[in-house]
Protein backbone atom coordinates (compact mmCIF):
# COMPACT_ATOMS: atom_id res chain seq x y z
CA UNK A 1 0.00 0.00 0.00
CA UNK A 2 1.13 3.35 -0.99
CA UNK A 3 2.06 6.06 1.83
CA UNK A 4 0.05 9.24 1.63
CA UNK A 5 3.57 10.74 1.25
CA UNK A 6 3.66 8.59 -2.68
CA UNK A 7 0.47 9.94 -2.90
CA UNK A 8 0.84 13.41 -2.44
CA UNK A 9 -0.64 15.35 -5.36
CA UNK A 10 2.79 17.51 -6.62
CA UNK A 11 2.12 21.20 -7.11
CA UNK A 12 3.16 22.49 -10.52
CA UNK A 13 4.66 25.69 -9.42
CA UNK A 14 6.91 24.44 -6.85
CA UNK A 15 7.89 20.75 -9.08
CA UNK A 16 7.71 21.77 -12.94
CA UNK A 17 8.36 17.95 -13.34
CA UNK A 18 8.28 15.03 -11.54
CA UNK A 19 9.39 11.44 -12.44
CA UNK A 20 7.92 8.70 -14.20
CA UNK A 21 8.19 6.60 -10.92
CA UNK A 22 6.79 9.65 -8.88
CA UNK A 23 3.37 10.08 -11.24
CA UNK A 24 3.03 5.88 -11.40
CA UNK A 25 2.65 6.36 -7.52
CA UNK A 26 0.79 8.97 -7.83
CA UNK A 27 -1.68 6.82 -9.96
CA UNK A 28 -1.64 4.49 -7.70
CA UNK A 29 -0.33 2.45 -10.76
CA UNK A 30 3.55 0.54 -10.88
CA UNK A 31 6.63 2.16 -12.71
CA UNK A 32 6.70 0.05 -15.73
CA UNK A 33 2.85 0.71 -16.28
CA UNK A 34 3.60 4.08 -16.29
CA UNK A 35 7.00 3.66 -18.47
CA UNK A 36 4.61 1.42 -21.13
CA UNK A 37 1.78 4.67 -20.99
CA UNK A 38 4.43 7.30 -21.28
CA UNK A 39 6.55 5.59 -24.34
CA UNK A 40 2.48 5.11 -26.22
CA UNK A 41 1.94 9.30 -25.34
CA UNK A 42 -0.66 8.05 -22.86
CA UNK A 43 1.15 9.68 -19.88
CA UNK A 44 2.73 12.79 -20.71
CA UNK A 45 6.20 13.05 -20.63
CA UNK A 46 9.97 14.47 -22.31
CA UNK A 47 12.58 13.39 -22.66
CA UNK A 48 15.86 14.89 -21.24
CA UNK A 49 19.23 13.43 -22.26
CA UNK A 50 18.31 9.49 -20.87
CA UNK A 51 16.10 11.01 -18.46
CA UNK A 52 12.29 11.02 -19.24
CA UNK A 53 10.33 13.18 -16.66
CA UNK A 54 6.76 14.51 -16.53
CA UNK A 55 5.69 17.96 -17.10
CA UNK A 56 3.56 18.41 -13.76
CA UNK A 57 1.30 20.96 -15.30
CA UNK A 58 0.21 18.49 -18.15
CA UNK A 59 0.11 15.37 -15.55
CA UNK A 60 -2.55 17.03 -13.26
CA UNK A 61 -4.72 18.21 -16.51
CA UNK A 62 -4.97 14.97 -18.01
CA UNK A 63 -5.26 13.18 -14.85
CA UNK A 64 -6.99 15.43 -12.10
CA UNK A 65 -10.47 13.66 -12.22
CA UNK A 66 -8.25 10.48 -11.65
CA UNK A 67 -6.40 11.92 -8.71
CA UNK A 68 -7.44 11.32 -5.25
CA UNK A 69 -8.68 14.40 -3.10
CA UNK A 70 -5.76 15.37 -1.18
CA UNK A 71 -6.67 17.41 2.42
CA UNK A 72 -4.55 20.62 3.37
CA UNK A 73 -1.93 19.89 6.04
CA UNK A 74 -2.58 20.80 9.25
Amino acid sequence: MKTAVERRIPDAAAEPTISVKRAADVLGISTRSAHAAAERGELPSIRVGRRVVVPTARFLAKYSDLLPEQTPAA
